[in-house]
């Protein structure tokens, strides 16, 4: 499967992966995985990392469900969320600012930031070094340079 989620314990982070080519049905059969997992919190920030994509078919109104979905799961679960997607490529970045726009048509439920590079994530989330560790080795890189509390 393209799309790999794993809940980063104990930091209470949710890390998933897209690869290859994302379809929809791909998309939401790993967003419901992610959600039905038990060590999944209401409100848990997650790392969206887009980096190995080379292709979607996903088109708008699909991606308007999707999104209705995500405000929908936070807005009945009262706890608003933290998105950090993770892009280098212009259709990974179009992919993810459709999905921002179309999720801030409802305020307050999710916050989205775009980013070019685990560097700014990780400097964003300010994480601890032994935090830091819990993501795959190569989402590590240069992360020393960014983070506040490794100094």
């Amino acid at each position: 499967m393209p799309i790999e989620n794993q809940i980063l314990s104990p930091a209470a982070l949710a890390y998933r992966r897209f690869s290859g080519h994302v379809t929809m049905a791909e998309l939401t059969a790993s967003s419901q995985a992610l959600h039905a997992d038990p060590a999944y919190v209401p409100g848990t920030h997650t790392v969206v990392d887009m980096l190995d994509v080379t292709d979607f078919d996903i088109g708008f109104d699909q991606m308007r469900d999707f999104a209705a979905l995500t405000r929908n799961r936070h807005s009945a679960r009262g706890k608003p969320v933290h998105i950090f997607i993770v892009c280098s490529s212009e259709q990974g970045r179009w992919l993810a600012e459709m999905f921002r726009a179309l999720v801030d048509l409802e305020p307050g439920l999710a916050n989205i930031d775009i980013l070019h590079g685990f560097p700014e994530v990780l400097a964003l989330l300010d994480l601890p070094p032994d935090t830091i560790k819990l993501f795959p080795e190569d989402c590590q890189t240069e992360s020393h340079l960014l983070n506040r509390r490794s100094s």
